[in-house]
């Protein structure tokens, strides 16, 4: 990898005109999910090794190479001189500001596929939902495209970055994206400054530039769809036009059934059986690193991820079986680095690849009823293995091979574990071999679109069996039957078609034109290069061991900071100073803030420690505090607020814990913390108020059980939270006092799909010093009603839903995706005197503001109704809340 990124790094730079500075690069082996990513604060790249099991036809790490590469160019570029130790964080929020997603990740994606033999430009189910929107007349606005939505399949900002950007290079040269980001380097806080950077240079800003590219391909998909004139396939499920739902995997069942995964916007993905377009839903599945499902012999396997009980960076690929006789599920393997498992016809063992940490591959077949490895098979050029099946019998498997060459095809012998290559290699996207009598079927994109073709073992002939015209995938054959069933993909999702293989003109030859639109051709003669990797260097490099104590802190960002408050609605705002190793292991700061509420400074400073399983944190704050005690004038009493500042000095050490399985994740921990307070500058000193607490111990218990979300759910359809908290000073023998506290948050279902009731009881049990503390959730509302003397307990109610998706886009200023309501009421003291304190209903809006991306907005507002006889005016209050 050092090799190849030496190599290629001035290709990949020459566009842009810079040439970027050394960056640290991390391969993560101990994780299954494949991915990249660059990072500034700490600056360094990360490489996650394992490829896709649909992945690209070239090798793995060096297409994740020139990809991310391309960022830390486009980094540099646009901020050279923001550096450590104060701004590289500055340099990543001048780059999220200036520079849209569609335009970093378009780039990318052209780089990779203009400077290699492969890359996503040159596939079809890469741009395939942009291309099926525009050609069934849905020409969506740009924000919907770009932001994407949760009532439409769009194509989101890779597909539409992609085109955006080739478009520009297609029509204005080579030095376009030079110029364009050499402006918008020198003058980095312009409003709309790459729309108004690319207008300078080009004459068109961004919403010109997307309908023009609209246009453009809109015809040349045209063009392409009259030429390979598509079949219109009858979806075999049924079609429910209000929601986009998707069909995968479809399998014939003995019954004359169907089974497949379905999932949508509104619903989270489960495993369904199908019969006279009649669903019954079997079991609802977990999270997968990609969709994979097969059936056989009355038994259905898929693989699911699991994460690492502790460490994110570690995590593990498992298969799973349901048996639909005795409707039981079962995992079959544990921390386990095994895909696309796939079953023999008597369901008695399966077929899976088994990926080791350093990338070595084979196939291997498991016991169905134990779970353990039977046999392993060779694989001596150690080919990356994708999607394996078994024939009829059992004595054959056919397996996708991959390497920097491309794609072939490899039939194992399981008698002697021999196999032959049936396929050249070459730049296709083959996947999802099966058998069917003397024929292998599998999916390819030959005619330039993605559809099912045949491999004939004995005259060695492809035929093609589908026309779809966005798309074919996932075939599988009812050998018995003689039925191929596939997914045909269209705008509203991946549907069930099928295809009688017993049919006279079932198998047609074909001379493979291929029709693809290479939108990037031109600029292979900008790159004056069209595969980078053709002359490699082997140079040795020397190595040594990484040494942890010479790196503990890497001091990169003057971080702005902006926190809520635990007093009002208001925010803190402030600076650290911050360190991150760049393996994650340490985390530090030095920190100014200002408290909002009460107009004081504040101060602080912390570290985390994080390599073993206890995460371990030393905090220290100055800080400034607000109570309430009673007061006493002659028979009067009243309730008044005073103030101190107290310096604050903590010591934990947590211990967390996650799993999950299916559609539910469980986390759970526990924390132990002590600490040092000293208090001054009190403004009213109330009875029994200690001005110093000497290392009290605080114990928590956490733990949470929730089900998988859809993008449409507000909130889990079944959850439980609780938080247990206890402190108490058992080394300080002039101080007293015990502190109680309870937390819980309870998710359920609401009236209608995609409601949500949720429930919220919190209590604390407190004296001595701890007399005077609130460390639980308050009513709506509190800070404008009449206080409570103590507050011991509280239940929020909240009943949320959504309302509508409008996918609005107002100019350049807002997009809409979401509108939504609720209600709540919230009662405080229940059984001391009190209840309800305040109900009401709110109004809110899921937007992205001024077409950046991130953040998300959450804008809106309530109506509160204190329930109090003193007053029934109303409190109307404003909020816009955001996300990352």
């Amino acid at each position: 990898m050092a090799n190849v990124l030496n190599a290629i790094v001035a290709d990949v730079s020459k566009s842009l005109g810079h040439a970027p500075k050394p960056i640290s690069i991390i391969l993560q082996t101990q994780g299954v999910l494949s991915n990249g990513f660059v990072q500034m604060g700490p600056r360094r790249s990360e490489f996650y090794t394992i490829p896709g099991q649909e992945f690209d036809a070239q090798d793995w790490l060096n297409s994740l190479a020139v990809h991310e590469l391309r960022h830390v160019v486009q980094f540099d570029k646009l901020a050279p001189n923001l550096n450590a130790p104060l701004f590289e964080e500055l340099k990543l929020a001048l780059f999220g500001i200036n520079l849209p997603p569609w335009f970093f990740e378009g780039d990318a994606v052209g780089i990779e596929t203009i400077l290699t033999q492969a890359g996503r430009g040159r596939q079809p189910a890469f741009e395939m939902v942009l291309r099926a929107n525009e050609l069934s007349g849905n020409h969506y606005s740009y924000s919907k495209n770009y932001f994407g939505s949760l009532k439409s399949y769009t194509p989101g900002y890779y597909p539409l970055g992609y085109f955006m950007t080739t478009k520009i290079r297609r029509d204005f040269g080579p030095k376009i994206l030079d110029q364009v980001l050499e402006r918008i380097k020198r003058f980095p806080v312009r409003p709309y400054n790459f729309s108004s950077s690319l207008k300078k240079y080009s004459g068109k800003g961004t919403h010109r530039l997307y309908q023009e590219t609209m246009k453009e391909i809109d015809s040349l998909w045209r063009i392409q769809s009259n030429e390979t004139k598509p079949t219109v396939y009858t979806s075999l499920q049924q079609e429910d036009n209000k929601i986009p739902t998707t069909y995968l995997f479809p399998f014939s069942t003995e019954d004359g059934g169907i089974i497949c995964f379905k999932g949508s916007k509104a619903e989270t993905p489960s495993i369904i059986y199908i019969k006279n377009k009649k669903e019954e839903k079997l079991i609802k599945i977990g999270y997968q690193t990609e969709p994979n499902l097969n059936y056989a012999a009355q038994k259905v396997v898929w693989d699911e991820y699991r994460a690492d009980q502790r460490f994110e960076q570690r995590s593990f690929n498992v298969i799973c079986l349901y048996n639909l006789q005795t409707k039981k599920y079962q995992q079959l393997t544990h921390k386990s680095r095994l895909f696309s498992p796939a079953l023999s016809s008597d369901g008695k063992k399966i077929v899976a690849v088994k990926v080791s940490t350093e990338n070595i591959f084979n196939l291997v077949e498991i016991d169905t009823e134990t779970g353990e490895e039977i046999k392993s098979y060779p694989n001596p050029s150690n080919y990356t293995l994708q999607t394996p099946q078994f024939n009829k019998t059992g004595n054959q498997i056919i397996v996708t091979a991959v390497n920097n060459l491309g794609k072939t095809l490899l039939l194992y012998n399981s008698d002697d574990a021999s196999f032959v290559q049936l396929l050249p290699q070459e730049r296709q996207i083959i996947s999802r071999p099966t058998f069917y009598k003397n024929q292998i079927i599998y999916k390819a994109h030959y005619n330039g679109i993605d559809n099912i073709y045949a491999f004939d073992l004995d005259t060695k002939k492809i035929s093609q069996l589908s026309a779809a015209q966005f798309g074919a995938f996932h075939p599988s054959v009812n050998e018995e039957q003689q039925v191929l069933l596939f997914n045909d993909y269209q705008p509203k999702g991946y549907n069930i078609a099928s295809i009688d293989l017993k049919a006279a003109n079932a198998f047609q030859l074909t001379e493979h034109t291929n029709t693809f639109v290479n939108y990037f051709e031109p600029l292979i003669k900008q790159e004056n290069d069209s595969n980078i990797f053709k002359q490699t260097p082997e140079k040795i490099f020397e190595t040594s061991a990484y040494r942890e104590i010479d790196h503990l802190f890497y001091v990169h960002s003057l971080r702005l900071i902006n926190e809520d408050n635990t007093n009002t609605d208001d925010f803190n705002f402030g600076f650290d100073l911050a360190s991150d190793n760049k393996l994650n292991t340490v985390s530090s700061a030095l920190g100014y803030r200002y408290n909002n509420a009460l107009n004081k400074s504040e101060y602080r400073a912390r570290i985390i420690y994080q390599k073993f399983y206890p995460q371990i944190s030393v905090n220290y704050e100055n800080r400034a505090r607000l109570s309430y005690a009673e007061v006493t004038n002659g028979t009067i009493k009243t309730i008044v607020p005073f103030q101190w500042r107290e310096n604050y000095t903590s010591l934990n050490v947590n211990i967390p814990f996650f799993a999950n399985r299916l559609n539910k994740s469980f986390n759970s921990g526990i924390n132990v913390e002590t600490y040092y307070t000293n208090r001054y500058q009190l403004t009213l000193r109330p009875t029994n108020f200690s001005t110093q607490i000497n290392f009290p111990l605080q114990y928590q218990v956490f733990a949470g059980f929730n089900s998988q979300t859809s993008p449409r759910d507000l909130a889990p359809k079944w959850g439980q939270n609780f938080r247990l908290s206890y402190e108490h000073l058992p080394f300080d023998k002039n101080l007293n006092g015990n502190n109680l506290v309870f937390k819980s948050q309870f998710y359920f279902p609401g009236l209608m799909m995609n409601h949500s009731l949720q429930a919220s009881f919190n209590s604390q049990n407190n004296d001595g010093v701890y007399n005077f503390n609130t460390d639980i959730s308050r009513a709506n509302g509190y800070a404008n009603m009449a206080p409570l003397q103590k507050l011991y307990n509280t239940l929020l109610l909240d009943y949320r839903f959504p309302i509508a998706y409008p996918d609005l886009e107002l100019g350049p200023l807002a997009y809409i995706k979401r509108i939504k309501g609720g209600f709540f009421a919230d009662f405080e003291n229940i059984g001391n005197g009190k209840g309800l304190r305040s109900y009401g209903a709110e109004l809110r809006a899921d937007m992205n503001l001024l077409r950046f991306y991130l953040p998300n907005f959450d804008l809106g507002g309530k109506i509160i109704i204190p329930n109090e006889s003193s007053t029934k005016n109303p409190i109307f209050e404003l909020g816009l809340n955001f996300s990352f």
